[in-house]
């Protein structure tokens, strides 16, 4: 059976599009994952996935002379990546992105393994930019990002199969059970991302006398990150592995604007406010926010538009402007989980 190196990590939009690579390859193929110690870790013990840790280092944008010690640091962490790599032999290293990819990136010409680059977000991240030649394809969720490669290819975003269980028969019901709403009011879902927001919180916490007006409110605050205080209406959770449930019961939503998170959302249809993030960031979620914005498939509200009074307002808007965004979703192609799989096993023959 041959062996598929999925490597990326640090960040959910790095992880779950592997998990559900890895979902749909795993009966022909052995998937193996390698990255760093964050929560790809976990992620993998929980389903089975042979897991190996290797060093990682990462790029601190808002902290420049942290910086200057970043290449020394990159060259062990190779050194330690093309040791697992050749223990492991793999046939194809498949890359995220993030830093958790980049030491795996870097080992595999030298090693003579095969290199598949996929990249989420509107333009190309530091990892697809140094992997670009030594990949056979750059694989890219924006067809506009393909294009900057000669060996790009547009195929959108691997999404797990098991989202559209948000949208299967009696669904929602489910989730309002589960989450103890009585489904009187429409929901609105919350989140910042799986390392939270804590800006978002922060305004969210302000408007939620607003915001249980209209809605009942799910939110997800983040690892140790806090939320508003217990009320009727509301419910909170640091990080949820089963965002199916959460998404079958959101009638609305108000996030970050990672491009995972995005494509998911605008995949499953849920009209959608998204708050980029802007600060210790290169730009990409304002990107990938003002993409699908131009298409009228979300609304953005900027982080310095954001306000109490602004969240609720955007909140309540694209809940009643949902069928014109649902109708602009139902246009995109973000689901490239088939097409990507398709590329791995031609390369594989």
């Amino acid at each position: 059976m041959k062996k598929i190196v999925f490597a990326g990590g640090g960040t959910a939009g790095h992880v779950m599009p592997n998990l559900a690579l890895i979902d749909e390859l795993k009966a022909e193929y052995r998937c193996i994952y390698v990255g760093g110690s964050g929560m790809e870790r976990g992620l993998c013990e929980a389903r089975g996935i042979p897991f190996y840790e290797i060093k990682t280092v990462k790029l601190r944008r808002d902290a420049f002379f942290k910086n200057a010690a970043v290449p020394f640091k990159l060259m062990s962490c190779v050194r330690a990546a093309k040791k697992t790599l050749a223990e492991i032999s793999p046939d194809l290293i498949f890359s995220k992105g993030g830093y958790a990819a980049l030491p795996a990136v870097l080992a595999a010409k030298p090693l003579g393994v095969p290199l598949l680059c996929h990249e989420s977000d509107l333009t190309p991240g530091i990892v697809t930019k140094l992997g670009k030649k030594r990949a056979q394809k750059v694989l890219c969720a924006f067809e506009p990002c393909a294009e900057l490669f000669p060996n790009g290819m547009h195929v959108g975003t691997p999404l797990r199969k098991e989202l559209y269980r948000a949208r299967a028969v009696g669904a929602r019901e489910k989730a309002l059970r589960s989450l103890e709403l009585s489904g009187n009011k429409p929901v609105l879902l919350i989140m910042g991302g799986s390392s939270g927001a804590a800006t978002l919180n922060a305004c969210a916490e302000r408007a939620i006398d607003s915001l249980i007006k209209t809605f009942d409110v799910v939110h997800i605050t983040g690892k140790n990150k806090s939320g508003c205080a217990p009320r009727a209406g509301y419910r909170k959770t640091e990080f949820c592995d089963d965002m199916p449930m959460l998404y079958a019961a959101a009638d609305a939503c108000v996030s970050r604007a990672g491009a995972n998170a995005l494509a998911e959302l605008v995949a499953l249809g849920i009209p959608t406010v998204a708050v980029p993030l802007e600060k210790a960031s290169r730009g990409d979620q304002i990107q990938n926010a003002e993409y699908f914005s131009e298409r009228g498939a979300v609304s953005v509200l900027r982080e310095k538009d954001l306000t109490a009074e602004a969240l609720a307002i955007a909140a309540a808007d694209v809940y009643r402007k949902r069928l014109e965004y649902a109708a602009a979703m139902k246009k995109l192609m973000v689901d490239g989980t088939a097409e990507i799989c398709a590329v791995i096993k031609d390369i594989l023959k």
